[in-house]
């Protein structure tokens, strides 16, 4: 299944398989996105998700914690799509 993913401030928008992590698909797209592990383990790719629904693979506890998952923050690594999605790099956000 394939969803659309759109960055916010990015002006960007793509379609990605819900088999792909957010990162991999927004790399492959050419899409400039902070990160580094690629694993769960940092914390690099933290970013917002603004509207819809991912589900994340196994992460560590110190690259997310569970108040920010609370505040809608997710790891772009470790996210695949479940519906349509918003997602805003952090640096574009007050958290």
């Amino acid at each position: 299944m394939s969803y659309s993913l759109t960055i916010e401030h990015c002006d960007s928008s793509i379609i990605i398989s819900s088999e792909e992590t957010v990162l991999f698909a927004l790399l492959q797209h050419g899409i400039i996105f902070p990160y580094a592990c690629q694993n769960g383990v940092c914390g690099t790719c933290k970013c917002k998700l603004i509207k819809g629904r991912v589900n994340l693979d196994i992460y560590s506890d110190e690259a997310l914690t569970a108040a920010e998952f609370q505040q809608g923050l997710i790891l772009a690594c470790r996210a695949r799509l479940l519906s349509d999605a918003t997602i805003s790099k952090l640096d574009y956000q007050n958290v």
